[in-house]
């Protein structure tokens, strides 16, 4: 006789992984900075930690994780190197050198499972490949275990022509008016 899993009860994991409550006592103008950096502060400060990593160099970060949008949803953010190639799967690059996911049309979650799955089974994966897509995987699980809801949607990624200039990462909206 199998048992049904019982699924974690409770509030998902608040950055996409294990955090630990911390009482702090800031001067008033450095909350305000770190404000205005994030309004809430804990993001605020795993915003900055990002960011300082990345600039030093640190050996250990994230290959996969959720960044928050307006209200309870998040993307799922990738370091690409270890994410090209899998099937049905686009990445689209973040000005950071990060990268979201995007499925081929009617594919969803389990489908992002199963390739991760798939590309596993390859026995010439380089040692850090292998170790990002078990870490996805993982996370994948554990979000699916903590009750996160996934839908697919749509995105629409306009290429400019070769010969047009190249602008830079998520730079200011333009009409093509903008440039005559």
């Amino acid at each position: 006789m199998s048992r049904t899993p019982v699924s974690k009860r409770g509030r998902p994991l608040k950055f996409g992984r294990t955090a630990q409550l911390v009482t702090l006592t800031l001067p008033t103008d450095v909350v305000a900075w770190l404000e205005s950096i994030d309004a809430d502060l804990g993001w605020a400060i795993v915003k900055l930690h990002q960011r300082t990593s990345k600039r030093a160099g640190a050996k250990h970060i994230d290959v996969a994780g959720l960044v928050s949008l307006p209200g309870n949803r998040a993307l799922i953010v990738v370091r690409p190197e270890f994410f090209n190639g899998l099937k049905g799967v686009s990445l689209i690059p973040l000005a950071d050198g990060r990268a979201f996911l995007a499925l081929d049309p009617a594919k969803g979650v389990a489908d992002l499972e199963l390739a991760v799955i798939d590309r596993l089974d390859v026995a010439a994966l380089a040692p850090a490949e292998r170790a990002a897509l078990l870490h996805i995987r993982s996370l994948l699980k554990n979000w699916r275990q903590e009750g996160f809801g996934f839908e697919s949607r749509s995105i629409i990624v306009a290429q400019r022509p070769k010969s047009a200039r190249r602008g830079r990462a998520l730079s200011p909206i333009e009409s093509s008016n903008d440039r005559h």
